[in-house]
C-alpha cells in the first residue's frame, strides 16, 4: 500500500481507509478472476466441477492445517524479537515446524494439477519446488544469510542483476516448453547463471547465487538440460 503523508489526522485516516479498501477491492477482483479461470480450466480438463470444488475445500482447510503444525502466536512474537543473540534457538525451533507446514499445500496442488495442461504443470512444479529450497536456505546455519555483513546492500542489487542476466534468454527460447529444451536453450540457461555469478562475485554479503538458485534449480530440474 502506498504511503500517505497528510497533516490532518481525520483526513489522513479517511485517505488510508479509502486506499486500503481500494487495494482490497482490487485484490479481491483479481482473486475472483483467477478462481474463475481455474474453475473453467478444471471443467475443461476433467469434464466436471468436482476437482475444482475439492481444490477449494482443501484450500479452505490450509490455515487450520498450518495452525496444527506451527505455533503461529509464538512464532510471530519470536520473529519480532529475532536477532544475533537468539537465532541459534529460533531457527532450530521453527524450521522443522515450517517444513512440516508445507505438507498442508499438497492436497491443493494435487487437485490443481488435474486442471492444468502439461506446460502449466511444469510451472507449478517449479513454484512448489522453490518452497522447501527457500526454507532450507533461510534455515541454513541458523539463518546466517540474514545476519551477514552488507546483506542489505547486496540484496538491493539482486533484482537488477536478475533482469540483466535474464536478457540472455532469447525470444525463441521463451516460446519453448521447459520439457522440450534442447542444446540451444540449455546453453542460454547456463549463460544466465554464469552471468549472475560473475556480477555477484564481489558481493561481501550473502551469496546471491544461493538465492538465485532457488529459482534456477527448479527450472533446470524441469528441463532435459542435465543430459546435454
Amino acid at each position: 500500500m502506498a504511503e500517505v503523508f497528510l497533516f490532518s489526522p481525520p483526513v489522513s485516516t479517511a485517505r488510508v481507509i479509502e486506499n486500503t479498501e481500494s487495494k482490497s477491492s482490487e485484490e479481491s477482483g483479481e482473486l475472483t478472476e483467477f478462481l474463475g479461470e481455474v474453475e473453467s480450466s478444471c471443467r475443461k480438463m476433467t469434464g466436471s466441477n468436482e476437482t475444482y470444488e475439492m481444490m477449494v475445500l482443501h484450500a479452505a482447510l490450509v490455515p487450520l492445517c498450518i495452525i496444527s503444525k506451527l505455533d503461529i502466536e509464538s512464532f510471530s512474537t519470536d520473529l519480532d524479537n529475532l536477532d544475533e543473540t537468539n537465532r541459534t534457538e529460533f531457527f532450530p525451533k521453527y524450521c522443522p515446524q515450517l517444513h512440516d507446514s508445507l505438507s498442508c499445500l499438497e492436497p491443493v496442488t494435487a487437485e490443481l494439477r488435474k486442471c492444468l495442461d502439461p506446460e502449466e504443470v511444469e510451472v507449478l512444479d517449479v513454484i512448489v519446488n522453490m518452497l522447501p529450497e527457500g526454507l532450507n536456505l533461510a534455515c541454513k546455519d541458523n539463518g546466517q544469510i540474514f545476519f551477514m555483513d552488507d546483506s542489505s546492500k547486496c540484496l538491493d542489487k539482486f533484482a537488477g542483476y536478475v533482469k540483466k542476466c535474464a536478457a540472455k534468454v532469447s525470444k525463441t527460447t521463451e516460446a519453448v516448453d521447459l520439457s522440450n529444451y534442447g542444446p540451444k536453450q540449455c546453453n542460454e540457461l547456463a549463460e544466465v547463471r554464469e552471468c549472475f555469478e560473475q556480477k555477484t562475485a564481489g558481493c561481501k554479503g550473502p551469496r546471491l547465487t544461493d538465492i538465485f538458485d532457488l529459482f534456477y534449480r527448479p527450472i533446470l530440474k524441469a528441463t532435459p538440460c542435465k543430459s546435454h
